[in-house]
């Protein structure tokens, strides 16, 4: 993800740091450190460099933490910032939309938004309702959800809450994938799209990683000459970001660096109080300056609690109905998970 001039709530916010240059950090750590041997790695530890912090970037979309480390510049060191990763900040600033991220954010506000219960939705089109191109086929959608929302306001609920992509070839076929609160039955959100029958609907089933499987296989890379879109309905929770200076220090980067074996122990010693547990990771490194990034992924392993947290919220929300025979401020169980 590219940084910014940083809007977002810093732990270290009483003290007064120089101002970190802004550039895109995933861009400058392009080399994958399991393609380096351990000595070349200990070289790049081990060379001598301009003084830089780490900085530690939280990004919380409900259960799920992604935690990426980097190093920060201030003003004045501009030369330490690999040029590709300029020439790249440079190339997206002229884009409204860079694709990556955009598949990042998606996954975060599903993340954020939607857990079990909730309906994952593949729509089809018949031969004879195929749309010419994208802006019919999100027109199709753009229907369908306002009709959807008829339906739930005769039935006293809330408008949808939703996350829909779009793609497709032009002049070929179009498909949609949508992922929409639960508060209205799945036969009748199905029988209102009215362009395809061999559509597949379910309910959403967290599993230990959480939503993440599907909505990386709903957001993955488009194919060459596919187009793809991402449509999110107004009023979604978006992912919490922090950034601190604090939590990993240099020794504990180039230890990452050296051994992935102690990214896990690292990650679960700052987090595991919060109920978070390690799930997968990275490290990526710079040929030009000999920093490193670290990106790693978690998921609250208290999912239970936090479904329960979900359904009572929007039972008193009003936005599911309560279940036959509940009465007064019973909790309601939560839904059960799968596990791997």
């Amino acid at each position: 993800m590219a940084v910014y001039p940083c809007t977002c709530v810093s732990d270290m916010s009483k003290r007064r740091k120089p101002a970190a240059l802004a550039y895109d950090y995933e861009a400058a750590y392009d080399k994958n450190i399991e393609d380096l041997k351990e000595e070349q790695i200990l070289q790049m530890i081990r060379a001598r460099r301009p003084a830089c912090v780490y900085a530690t970037k939280e990004i919380r979309s409900g259960d799920r933490l992604e935690v990426e480390i980097y190093p920060e510049f201030a003003r004045g060191q501009s030369a330490q910032i690999p040029t590709q990763a300029q020439r790249e900040k440079q190339r997206r600033a002229q884009r409204d939309l860079n694709e990556r991220n955009s598949r990042k954010h998606c996954e975060r506000l599903i993340e954020a938004n939607f857990g079990a219960g909730d309906l994952w939705i593949t729509l089809t089109y018949q031969d004879e309702e195929l749309p010419a191109d994208m802006d019919e086929a999100l027109k199709n959608m753009q229907n369908f959800v306002r009709r959807v929302n008829r339906i739930r306001k005769r039935k006293s609920l809330p408008n949808a809450k939703y996350i829909y992509v779009t793609e497709g070839i032009e002049g070929g076929r179009f498909h949609h994938h949508l992922v929409m609160d639960g508060a209205l039955d799945s036969e009748t959100v199905e029988a209102t799209w009215k362009k395809g029958r061999r559509n597949q609907i379910r309910r959403l089933d967290p599993d230990d990683d959480g939503l993440t499987g599907m909505a990386k296989y709903i957001t993955k890379e488009k194919k060459k000459k596919c187009q793809k879109r991402y449509t999110p309905s107004k009023g979604l929770k978006q992912p919490e970001e922090r950034v601190n200076h604090y939590k990993f220090r240099h020794k504990d980067v180039h230890e990452m660096a050296r051994d992935a074996a102690a990214i896990e122990p690292a990650m679960e010693k700052r987090y595991a109080q919060a109920g978070y547990r390690f799930r997968a990771a990275e490290v990526r490194y710079n040929e030009f300056n000999g920093r490193f990034y670290v990106y790693a992924r978690l998921h609250r392993t208290d999912q239970q609690e936090s479904t329960s947290k979900l359904l009572r919220s929007r039972h008193e929300a009003g936005a599911l109905p309560k279940p036959a025979g509940t009465r007064g401020r019973k909790k309601y169980s939560a839904v059960k998970h799968k596990r791997q």
